[in-house]
């Protein structure tokens, strides 16, 4: 006999009676990292992606930029070793293949902006987070689409259309991926976030200071 999801409020039954979650909060907690997570799209990214890339640029001879890209490759090189592996742990050689298609395509300037913005994104706006789970899941998911390797196509008979079929990165694998990107990058990404907010206060106390001058004239 079935239960009843976990998540509260939902009052469906349980996919099975091994699972906690009915079919649609479990097939979330697969592909988002938490049952209660929705996908962070590209487009809801890009504003992080160029406050990100204008930090870089005001601070373009900081030896960071490099220094982050640098971690990156050798994350690429330790997944060429991870990937071949005959014995060992199977989820561990799953995220190293992830990496090393993320690397085939994708730079490691490109890598290092998404995962600053994602911190960013973090760091504005928690809420969009059900958990420290989906977030690292996002991460990686939005890093991984810096590679087409995951997606292809397929003929739609019924259609007469060619369809996008996109292959989902394994749970496990997803998590080893986004811990590893969130400890590359996270220290970083939260300090630019935390000069962003300095910035707006400046801004905030300029134009605080302008009314009150404004006030004083006579």
């Amino acid at each position: 006999m079935t239960g009843v999801c976990r998540v509260p409020n939902c009052h469906l039954p349980a996919f099975s009676r091994f699972s906690r979650h009915c079919r649609r909060h479990k097939s979330s907690l697969r592909r988002q990292g938490d049952p209660l997570q929705t996908s962070v799209t590209k487009g809801e990214l890009t504003p992080y992606r160029l406050r990100v890339e204008a930090r870089i640029a005001k601070n373009a001879d900081s030896p960071l930029w490099e220094h982050l890209e640098g971690r990156w490759r050798e994350i690429v090189g330790q997944a060429r070793g991870d990937a071949s592996k005959a014995t060992g742990n199977r989820y561990q050689r799953n995220a190293a293949r992830e990496v090393l298609n993320i690397g085939a395509d994708a730079g490691g300037r490109a890598v290092m902006v998404t995962a600053l913005a994602m911190f960013v994104l973090l760091s504005e706006r928690p809420s969009r987070f059900a958990s420290d789970a989906g977030f690292r899941l996002q991460l990686a998911r939005r890093v991984r689409a810096l590679s087409s390797r995951h997606s292809g196509s397929r003929y739609d008979h019924r259609t007469g259309r060619e369809q996008r079929v996109y292959r989902e990165m394994t749970p496990k694998a997803g998590a080893i991926l986004g811990q590893t990107l969130a400890t590359t990058f996270g220290a970083a990404g939260l300090r630019l976030a935390a000069l962003d907010e300095q910035d707006r206060e400046d801004a905030r106390t300029a134009q605080e200071n302008i009314r009150t001058a404004i006030k004083e004239l006579k």
